[in-house]
Parts: structure tokens; C-alpha cells; sequence
């Protein structure tokens, strides 16, 4: 009976804290994370004129720890949590706001480690250091090798960041720990199925599955591997892409192409641009740059400020210009450019 009074109480407390103080701490976190999810944010971490921006997140999550949840981990765990159902344990529970981001390639985590470090956004709290839950020679690889490395049993692999947020409209001395989890889709993937079948806190898994779930962990790191040199020959090739006006507008060249004419592209937004241009038969470098006259570009950048407040981004400027393609008149190209403008207006209000 006093147990139940004593839940009840605490239920209440965690209630009032999440109004006060996750709720607008993960609002504000979320705030961080749209500005880090766009393309832009990254230009400055460009490895070379003609390069696309790299553009590392696929996917970011964040979530607040359900009530049930939390009462859970005081309980399992009543060494880190002596005093037990109170205000102070969940001060002390660094995951009572949880952030999960999802990079594509394994070589893209020390651009998130490098941002998180220095951070306009966030301080990585200087009594959790970071953790990583990988292979050490790989960490080494990657360039993280100053992060402390830690392996799981099952082969889970995922970076780990305690940290806070350094402007908050919470008091410094209220602003809570939360936690990001850092991991490639492909570690992801495995994460999510091994979540699925085998985590229950009331069970271990079977040897057997054990087993399979570590080999499985072993196969995902290889295609993580694969992948990533793939990216990194793209990249590559994308550094050292010559071209003349007959050829074929690849993801090799289309970077350095539209970098001569003042638009920087990410890496996510080739496919894209290359759909865009295919479908309006604009295939060869010379018949894009034919369209991309600086008198165009103006006038599709000057109308996007004046209809939509901003400058159009490059999938925008790109799918613009390409409905220009044998317009009729000066006046002709005007007109379809406003009308655009106002259709992609609509879809987003929609959306």
C-alpha cells in the first residue's frame, strides 16, 4: 500500500518535471537537430571545390523515457539510483530525454563527432565521456580512436554522447543530461532487429541466438565497410572529375558542373537533380549549361526572394531551371518560373 502511494507520487513528480523541464528541453533539442538535418549546415565540412556536401544524417529520433520506463530503471538498477522514487533520480538519469542519429556511411560518424565537440548547440558533459561500442581497429580507422571504446556481448555497435544544451530556457543548474545515440543505418537496421527479437528485460537470449545475433553483427559490419568505400570512391572521383560539354551529367561531374556556376549540391540531392534533368532530356554537360545562363539564375533567385522570403535551395534552383528547357520568350520564362514558384508553395502548405 505505501509502495502505491509512494508510485503515485513520484508518477505526479515525473509528470510535473516533464512539463517543466523535458518537454521544453526536448523542443528545444529538436529546434538544434532540424538546422544540423539540413544540407546547408554541413558546407563548411566540403572537402574540396566540385565536392558535394556531405549531408551525413539520414534520420534523427528523439523521444522522452515513458514513465513506466523510468520507475523500471530505478529499480534494476538501485546502485546508481539510491534515492530511489525522487526528484534526485531522475535528475541523475541520463536518458530521460533520448536523441538517436542515423548517418549513412561509417566514415560520416567523425563529422557528427567533430560538430558535437564543437558544438554552437551542445556541451558533451565532462563527467560521462563518450562511449563506443565498436570494433577499437575501426574506431582507429574512423579517427575516434580518442573516444573510450567498450564492446557488448550481442555486437551492438553505436557511439553514445552524454550531453546538455548550452543555451536553454532552463536554468543552468536545471538543465538536464540527455543522451545521443549515434550509429549508421546498417547498424541501425541490426540494432532495431535485435531489439525485436530477443530484448526482454525479464529474459536473456538463448546461446544459440546469441551466437547468430554476432555473426549477424559481424555481416552488417561488413556491408557498413563496402558500402562506405563506395562512398568514399565517389568522393573521390567527384575530387579529381574532369569534363567537356558532350558529356553524359553524372554524379561524378554534376558536382563540379554546378559549383562553376555558383550552386553548391549535398550529396542526398544528385539523385534528385539528376531525375529532374533526365526527365526534361538535359542529359549532356553542355545542354544544362546552355540553360544556367547567369541571367536565368538571377531571375529564378531574385523571384524565389520575392515570393517565398528565401533564396531557393539547389534541388529548387535546378528543377527551376529545367522547366525553362526551349521556353518560347523571355516573357514565356517568367511566367513559368512565378507559376512554379506558387505551385511549390501550395505543396508545401499541404504537406
Amino acid at each position: 500500500m505505501e509502495l502505491s502511494k509512494e508510485l503515485n507520487h513520484f508518477l505526479k513528480k515525473y509528470r510535473e518535471y516533464e512539463i517543466q523541464v523535458l518537454e521544453p528541453t526536448a523542443n528545444e533539442i529538436n529546434s538544434c537537430l532540424r538546422k544540423m538535418e539540413k544540407p546547408e549546415f554541413w558546407n563548411n565540412y566540403m572537402t574540396g571545390k566540385g565536392i558535394a556536401t556531405p549531408s551525413p544524417i539520414r534520420q534523427i529520433m528523439s523521444r522522452i523515457k515513458h514513465p513506466d520506463k523510468v520507475v523500471e530503471k530505478i529499480f534494476r538498477k538501485p546502485d546508481l539510483f539510491p534515492d530511489k522514487l525522487s526528484l534526485n533520480s531522475l535528475k541523475k538519469m541520463h536518458d530521460t530525454i533520448g536523441v538517436r542519429i542515423i548517418v549513412y556511411f561509417s566514415s560520416q560518424l567523425s563529422l557528427i563527432d567533430k560538430e558535437l565537440r564543437n558544438s554552437s548547440f551542445f556541451e558533451i558533459d565532462p563527467n560521462t565521456p563518450p562511449e563506443a561500442f565498436f570494433d577499437p581497429e575501426k574506431l582507429m580507422r574512423l579517427g575516434l580512436s580518442h573516444i573510450e571504446c567498450k564492446q557488448k556481448e550481442s555486437g551492438y555497435t553505436s557511439i553514445h554522447y552524454m550531453v546538455k544544451l548550452k543555451n536553454s530556457s532552463i536554468s543552468p543548474e536545471e538543465r538536464p543530461v540527455f543522451e545521443i545515440q549515434v550509429r549508421t543505418l546498417a547498424q541501425e537496421l541490426w540494432s532495431e532487429l535485435e531489439h525485436v527479437l530477443s530484448y526482454k528485460p525479464e529474459t536473456r537470449p538463448h546461446f544459440s541466438a546469441k551466437r547468430r545475433f554476432q555473426i549477424l553483427s559481424r555481416e552488417v559490419s561488413v556491408i557498413d565497410e563496402h558500402f562506405n568505400l563506395l562512398y568514399e570512391e565517389l568522393i573521390h572521383n567527384q575530387e579529381i572529375a574532369s569534363y567537356k560539354e558532350s558529356d553524359t551529367l553524372t554524379f561524378e561531374n554534376t558536382p563540379k558542373v554546378l559549383s562553376e556556376i555558383g550552386i553548391q549540391c549535398a550529396l542526398t540531392e544528385l539523385n534528385p537533380i539528376l531525375k529532374t534533368l533526365f526527365s526534361r532530356d538535359i542529359k549532356t554537360i553542355g545542354e544544362f549549361l546552355r540553360i544556367a545562363t547567369p541571367l536565368r539564375l538571377s531571375t529564378i533567385r531574385n523571384n524565389y526572394v520575392s515570393i517565398t522570403g528565401h533564396a531557393p535551395n539547389s534541388v529548387e534552383m535546378i528543377t527551376t531551371l529545367s522547366i525553362l528547357n526551349k521556353s518560347a520568350s523571355k516573357e514565356a520564362e517568367i511566367e513559368r518560373i512565378i507559376a512554379y514558384i506558387h505551385y511549390q508553395n501550395i505543396n508545401k502548405n499541404q504537406d
